[in-house]
């Protein structure tokens, strides 16, 4: 059997609210679905980042596909450990993406799902968590308008109200808010307001995405410190600045952007940088790559969690499936599908219910595109090889 046909769009789908970060004030998401058919007629699924490079990477690597056993992962070029990556980020995500679609054919091939190809599951419904923004709008707004609207801390309430609304609406047990980065004063009583209204028992993550210097990082995660917030993500840059705020804090400290390479996790531990690894697929370059440091850092005594952003139907599926497989997982998996306002998989959008979403049933990631979905938010489409 060899892979005879690909096709790639690259989408924008809109979300239900404007997600404000230090990163990012937008009200989409763009992100490249890829299909990979087989001579056999078995079609495999895969999702990655939507940048215009990172669409570009991918197009590459699936054309090189063509004419190949979809179970060879391994072998060079492709394999993780041999692949001849000069792209960084883009890269490895392009390259997870095509992992995503190999791993589905192979679940559909023997007739299993992904996490009994990777272990078994030891649980069938995942804990979550919701992604908060920073604050809220119904439009994009400049950077000085979120200034200015920051200078007034009576529009945390804002945040509060949609956090208590996502939690009557799907029980959520766990809640990352994603820092602007602009404003210690408006972080200090977002995090003080939403522990107040959420109480003690919900896990609260506080995300700056690195915006904040260190000192100043140092300052604010000492000030929350009485919130007894999860863990501290990337609350500063690198993992000199991690070590440093973990030296200071007696919360977690987590990151998902200062180790993100193999070579990362020996200086990570040396420094004492932090304490959970928040695994990415993308940055990670696939499922192999993900299993394989959650393996090595757990051998360090690090926790591993799994992190997303706004993904589709399809990877957060596979995501679903790693929480499914990782027997020691006890940290809920970032998940935003319920905040997008379009999806582009077949049937309705699986529930949240009491803060979980269950395990897709079916082989292989067990979900299915929707072409007709799709075509509305297409921005750009490739063909290779044989593709109806």
């Amino acid at each position: 059997m060899s892979v005879i046909g690909a096709r790639l769009w690259r989408i924008a789908l809109p979300l239900e609210t404007v997600y404000v970060s230090s990163m990012y004030l937008t009200l989409q998401t763009q992100r490249t679905v890829i299909e990979l058919r087989t001579e056999g007629g078995i079609v495999g699924w895969g999702e990655t980042l939507g940048n215009e490079a990172c669409f570009a990477l991918a197009c590459a690597q699936a054309k090189a596909r063509l004419g190949r056993d979809p179970a060879d992962r391994r072998s060079p070029p492709f394999a993780r450990s041999a692949f001849d990556n000069r792209d960084g980020r883009n890269g490895w995500a392009a390259h997870a993406g095509i992992d995503l679609a190999l791993w589905d054919i192979a679940g559909k091939r023997l007739g299993l799902g992904l996490c009994e190809m990777i272990g078994g599951a030891v649980r069938r419904e995942i804990d979550l968590a919701c992604p908060l923004p920073a604050a809220m709008f119904d439009a994009v707004v400049p950077r000085t308008a979120l200034a200015a609207h920051m200078a007034d801390l009576g529009n945390v309430k804002r945040v509060v109200d949609y956090a208590l609304g996502q939690r009557a609406r799907h029980g959520f047990g766990a809640f990352k808010y994603k820092s602007a980065g602009l404003s210690a004063e408006w972080d200090f009583q977002a995090m003080s307001e939403l522990r107040a209204a959420l109480g003690s028992e919900v896990a609260l993550r506080f995300d700056p995405n690195a915006a904040y210097p260190v000192p100043d990082a140092i300052a604010l995660c000492r000030r929350m410190e009485p919130l007894a917030l999860e863990f501290y993500e990337d609350p500063a840059d690198g993992l000199e600045g991690l070590a440093a705020v973990r030296a200071r804090v007696g919360r977690p400290v987590a990151t998902n952007m200062a180790l993100i390479q193999p070579e990362h996790l020996a200086p990570a531990v040396r420094r004492g940088a932090v304490d959970v690894v928040l695994a990415d697929i993308f940055l990670w370059g696939g499922i192999d790559g993900w299993c394989g440091i959650a393996a090595a850092a757990e051998a360090f005594g690090l926790e591993v969690a799994v992190h997303g952003f706004y993904e589709t139907g399809i990877a957060t599926a596979c995501n679903l499936h790693l929480a499914a497989a990782h027997p020691n997982l006890r940290r809920a998996s970032d998940c935003g599908l319920h905040q997008l306002a379009a999806d582009v998989t077949v049937g309705p959008r699986p529930e949240i219910v009491a803060g979980r979403m269950a395990l897709p049933a079916g082989p292989g990631l067990g979900v299915a595109l929707d072409r007709d979905r799709i075509e509305r938010y297409v921005l750009a489409e490739a063909k290779f090889g044989q593709i109806d």
